[in-house]
Parts: C-alpha cells; structure tokens; sequence
C-alpha cells in the first residue's frame, strides 16, 4: 500500500524483521560442501561402500598374486636327486658318502665331465658314475674307466659298455621272489669286497663278465649284480639301490659299498648332466635347458586348469540301466573258479591268487606305488599295522597250503591280517 510515498512488499517487511538475515551479512550460513548424488549420498559415501563390497575380490587378487611371485622366485638349492651324495632322503646316498668320509675317504663330487677327469689326475682314485639319463658317450664312459684306478659303473646300459675291452654285456632285470626260504643273493664269487658282503637282497640289473659275483640266471644266461674285469680295474654294480640310505643296512649292502668306493684314499662322485651330451656331439634333451621355475609354473597351470575343468564342466546325469541278454554276478563267477581250483586239486594256484590279490589290496590302501616291490609293500604294512614285517612275510609267503582246509584257514589269517591294516 502507498503510506506517505513508500512503497513496501510483504518480503521487504520480512526482511526488516528482527531477526531476519539479509544476504551477505555476517551471520548467513555456509553453503553445503561436496556433491550431492542422486539418492542423497556423497560422492565419497559411495565410493567408501563399494570398496567395502569389492574387499573380499581384492584379498584374492593379492593372495594369488603373492603365491605366484612366490612360485615365480628362485628357492634354496635342494639335491633331491637319486643316489646324490647330498641327498638325505631315502633314495639319497647322503649316509654312505657321509661314512666314507670319516673313514678318510676323500669324496669329491665332480659336476662336469671335465671336473671329474681333473679330479681323477690328481691321484690314485675310485671313480663312481651314476649315469642313469646315459648322457654320456660309450667313448666319454672308456676314457673314464682308463684314468681311473677303479671305475664303478652304476648299472650302466648296453650302449655305455660297447667301447669296453672287458666283455660287459647286459642281460636284463633280475626277479625277485619272495616265496624262497632265503631270497638274498650270495656272493659265490672271490672278490673280496662281495665276499665280506655275504649276500644282497636288492633286485637290480644282471651283467655277465670276467668274474661275476651274486650270480644269478637272466633267459638262459649266467651272471651276476656285481661284475668285475680281469684285473679288477672296472666293476659294474647291477643294483646301485644298495648305496641308498633306505637300504645300505640291510643284508651286506654296506659292506660291499664301503669296500668298493673306499679302495683308495679318493672317491669321485659323478653325476652326468644334460651339459655333459655337448662335448660327445649328441643330442641334449631340451627340457634340461629350461629354468628351474618352469616347473612350478606348469603345476600352478595344471591346478587352476583342474579347477577350470571343475567349474565350468558339463555334468554328467545319472547312468541309464541298459538291460543285457545275461547279467552274471561277479560272486557266482568267483565261486565257480573256486569250484575249478577244488575239483582240479590246485590248492598251491589258489594259495597264489590270494597272496597276489592280497598285496594288490595292501598296496592301494596303503598308497604305495603301482611299481613297487612285494618288500616294500610288506614294509608299508609292517609301519601302519604295528605288526613285524618278519611275521608278515611268514604268514603271506613262507607258508604255503596244501589241502583244502589249510587253504581255507590260512586265507581267513591273511584276511585278518588285512583288516588290521588301517585305510
């Protein structure tokens, strides 16, 4: 309304109102920082809730990352190889090279090809060359023989013996049977050394030869596990197993080892590699050119390859029952071969049946490897069911039925004696 020439609104009166604030003046609130997002939450809100989202995808990453770096490092040099005298394990020789030693046997291991024949100039020496890749040459192997005093070759192959002038030859694998009262080899020859051994009981690889000790018979054919030349200066030892730590205590195997490689005052150990195959002019096996990390990069492939196969697999249904012309049980077939071996008298086949069903049950549910050996098997077993592995051997082997009723009995003792045996 006009009052006096002024004209004033309603917002002007409010503005003139105690208390009222005008802009710019001191008192006027601060405006709101940060953005404001669409549902009422700050920008850093969100980006604090999606990270607490994303956290467990995060931890994995950085796990998988750290185990694949730590795949990807070099470790610590471990000699886990077979017969290494290094090597602690039980298929090491870590315990004979060790007792050499304090005996005043120098043992020197000799890396290359070249290493080992500037160990042998250094004097009388025992050379012992466990070549079971045969990388080297049958002239690289002569050459050896010749500078060493004593040359020990570790089972070697027929190509290695081909360039020596001591009539080497190998036969074949020698069996092994538990079921004979006395299944270690004798001696039965006039060396020394396999004379204070007495006897072995390691199978191996038979070699005829000038004076063969531990003989044995290969397709018709004499020899032995440890054979010799005619003047002493090579020996081929068909079971090098003796020198492992797992078996140096049994029988004579620590004798025959000590008295051969401690000869004279010098041992040299060599262990060919795949570097050794240049100086011979053959070929080299690639895989001994790759870095020692391939191999743990090509396990962590195949794990998450499994796990891939794992995931994203096609699943199989249930299998459909197909109806056949005749369906016989597998029992009615095991009691008729039964019924067979009963009217046939053949109580010793039977024996043998059980006894070999036997040891393949032992051997899977004691996770012991397809390739081993009935004493392995009976070893196993003697650790996991608390019984002596003397008391196995004497039910399961040296004790064979003859009729029908003994067969009966015995088959329910090694049936006991199976079920003592924890899975």
């Amino acid at each position: 309304h006009d009052d006096g020439g002024a004209s004033v609104t309603r917002s002007e009166r409010n503005l003139g109102a105690p208390g009222a604030v005008l802009p710019g003046s001191p008192a006027e609130p601060p405006p709101v920082q940060g953005e404001v997002m669409g549902d009422g939450g700050s920008a850093a809100g969100t980006a604090r809730s999606r990270l607490r989202r994303a956290r467990p995808v995060i931890i994995g990453a950085l796990v998988l990352a750290v185990i694949v770096l730590l795949n990807l490092l070099p470790g610590p040099e471990k000699d886990d190889r077979p017969l290494s005298p290094g090597n602690p394990a039980p298929d090491g020789a870590r315990a004979v090279a060790e007792v050499l030693a304090a005996q005043g046997v120098d043992v020197v291991r000799a890396t290359s090809y070249e290493d080992a024949l500037a160990a042998l100039d250094g004097g009388p020496a025992t050379l012992f060359l466990n070549d079971a890749q045969a990388y080297l040459s049958a002239a690289q192997v002569a050459h050896l023989s010749e500078e060493a005093d004593l040359a020990v070759l570790a089972a070697p192959g027929a190509r290695q013996l081909s360039a020596l002038d001591d009539g080497f030859e190998q036969l074949g694998a020698v069996p092994f049977d538990l079921g004979d009262d006395e299944p270690g080899l004798q001696a039965d020859c006039s060396d020394p050394d396999a004379t204070a051994a007495g006897t072995l009981s390691m199978t191996g690889t038979a070699y005829s030869g000038i004076l063969e000790c531990f003989p044995t018979t290969i397709g018709g054919t004499e020899g032995g596990l440890y054979v010799t030349s005619a003047d002493g200066s090579v020996a081929v030892l068909g079971a090098p197993g003796i020198l492992s730590n797992e078996m140096m205590p049994d029988e004579g195997h620590a004798a025959l080892a000590l008295g051969v490689l401690g000869s004279f005052p010098t041992l040299v150990w060599y262990e060919p590699t795949g570097a050794d195959v240049v100086a011979s002019g053959e070929g080299i096996d690639p895989l001994t050119l790759l870095p020692a990390w391939v191999d743990h990069l090509l396990v962590w492939l195949l794990a998450c390859s499994v796990l891939a196969m794992l995931w994203r697999g096609r699943r199989l249904g249930p299998l459909a029952a197909e109806p056949l012309p005749v369906v016989v049980r597998a029992a009615e077939t095991a009691e008729g071969r039964a019924r067979l071996y009963q009217d046939s008298g053949s109580v010793a086949h039977a024996a043998a049946n059980l006894r070999a069903a036997t040891l393949a049950r032992l051997a899977r549910r004691l996770r012991v490897d397809r390739s081993a050996t009935p004493v392995e098997v009976l070893d196993a077993a003697s650790r996991q069911g608390g019984r002596p592995r003397i008391e196995l051997e004497r039910r399961l082997f040296h004790h064979t039925p003859t009729t029908n009723r003994e067969l009966v009995l015995w088959a329910q003792e090694i049936l006991d004696l199976e079920k003592e045996i924890p899975s």
